[in-house]
């Protein structure tokens, strides 16, 4: 849960290995902006500290081997200890290439995001894009320990803010109607810390809950991916075009969509779906997609790699709230309608 003594949470790690096997990864932004809340608490030399370029497009094989060189270059050793203080990307690759590195060593994951902090660093979900596929390579490897605080949520981004909102609607749509009430209760637009404190503990209450009783994504874990087929479409899109989508953002989307498709095969109700539009009008605008860019984004999707065959999209859909249907085979046509329905909002 939140730790309110980001210090003693540090602390209570390092004193299990030697302060020289002791490793930070950072992204650009984080190296700046999140570092010092650390550094005066581990007082590490910069050459423990290893910094990847931001942003996913940099989510890749190439940045996983930048990790391990550096690890090998410093020493580290199966008992050293990896710190991975960022958002989903730094979480992601941190963690599979600790879990990697000479067959894996420890990895602490100090989400500074609220999209990390509710989804990315908890789970075990570890990996990379590959091949233009959103996550293509990883693995399943639970960090040592997360240590989520407040301290860096105070002064994130407005639109990193919606990025992690969207994800938090996303495990109230899949946990209960009191749970999204909650949720939409919330201004996303007003940072209420003391508020967003009790959604962000039940956001991971629900998200651990999933995961200790499905923890390799074989049955229930596997409502977590609502929202995530066309969304990760999308999020890749993005990229591939240079106009990258935050991955909330994307999710989103990919929420509606899939809202969409619940709603034409599982009778999952309109009114839900209008209750969510308002925040696309309100805060997260249209994706800048369109007709044209349709059999691109099904391509993608027939590549997911939660699809059992080649020739069905498998999507996780809703028959209520709450009420999650997995394995869902989806034909192109069926898809191709929401994404219609989508653009045309």
């Amino acid at each position: 849960m939140i730790t309110h003594d980001l210090d003693l949470a540090l602390r209570e790690v390092v004193a299990m290995v030697p302060r020289e096997q002791v490793f930070v990864l950072v992204d650009d932004n984080t190296l700046t902006h999140c570092l010092p809340l650390l550094q005066r608490t581990l007082f590490l030399p910069l050459s423990q500290v290893c910094t990847i370029p931001c942003g996913d497009e940099n989510k890749t094989l190439a940045t996983v081997e930048k990790v391990w060189q550096f690890l090998f270059d410093h020493g580290a050793t199966r008992h050293s200890v990896l710190f991975n203080l960022g958002g989903g990307y730094v979480s992601d690759l941190g963690g599979f290439a600790a879990s990697t590195f000479k067959r894996g060593m420890k990895y602490v994951n100090v989400p500074t995001t609220l999209l990390a902090a509710i989804d990315a660093a908890l789970g075990g979900k570890t990996g990379f894009n590959y091949y233009g596929i959103k996550n293509g390579i990883g693995l399943f490897a639970k960090p040592e320990r997360v240590i989520l605080s407040l301290e860096f949520m105070k002064t994130l981004p407005a639109k990193e803010f919606l990025s992690g909102y969207a994800e938090m609607l996303k495990h109230a749509l899949i946990s209960s109607p009191l749970e999204l009430n909650r949720v939409l209760g919330y201004d996303p637009g007003k940072t209420d810390l003391e508020e967003l404190e009790f959604l962000i503990e039940r956001s991971v209450v629900i998200k651990n809950y999933i995961v200790e009783n499905d923890p390799t994504e074989t049955g229930i874990r596997k409502s977590l991916n609502f929202g995530h087929t066309i969304g990760h479409a999308l999020e890749q899109h993005s990229i591939d075009t240079g106009e990258v989508m935050p991955h909330g953002y994307a999710v989103f989307y990919g929420m509606l969509a899939e809202m969409y498709l619940s709603h034409i095969r599982l009778g999952f109700k309109k009114e839900v779906i209008t209750q969510c539009l308002p925040l696309l009008y309100e805060y997260y605008g249209r994706p800048v997609c369109s007709c044209k860019d349709l059999q691109q984004l099904v391509l993608l999707m027939h590549h997911d790699k939660k699809n059992t065959s080649t020739h069905s999209i498998n999507l996780t859909l809703l028959q209520a709230v709450g009420n999650c249907r997995i394995d869902q085979e989806c034909s192109d046509t069926e898809v191709l309608e929401a994404l219609d329905w989508l653009f045309a909002l």
